[in-house]
């Protein structure tokens, strides 16, 4: 039976900010905010959730590293005129 495991991470887009919020796991059918904010944050970023940056994609490289397979998807949601989410998941995945 494979483990698996799947994180998301939203982006808030406008035209003069990037805002990376905190990323979460899937908990059973719960979402939580992960709380090792030593392996997801970017030290040299202190402004609030932008410190998140690139959160996804390093954990997908600690999962590969560790000999998960891996998966990447995003969608785009246009909330107005100069703004737009951006919804990243990663799956991660094992055979046992």
């Amino acid at each position: 039976m494979p483990k698996s495991v799947e994180l998301c991470q939203l982006v808030a887009c406008s035209i003069s900010h990037t805002t990376w919020n905190i990323p979460r796991i899937r908990d059973g059918d719960q979402w939580r905010n992960i709380n090792n904010a030593h392996l997801v944050e970017n030290q040299s970023h202190l402004n609030g959730h932008d410190q998140y940056e690139d959160a996804m994609f390093r954990a997908k490289q600690i999962m590969e590293e560790r000999g998960w397979s891996t998966e990447v998807t995003d969608t785009k949601e246009q909330c107005h005129e100069h703004l737009y989410y951006q919804h990243y998941r990663l799956k991660c995945w094992k055979r046992s």
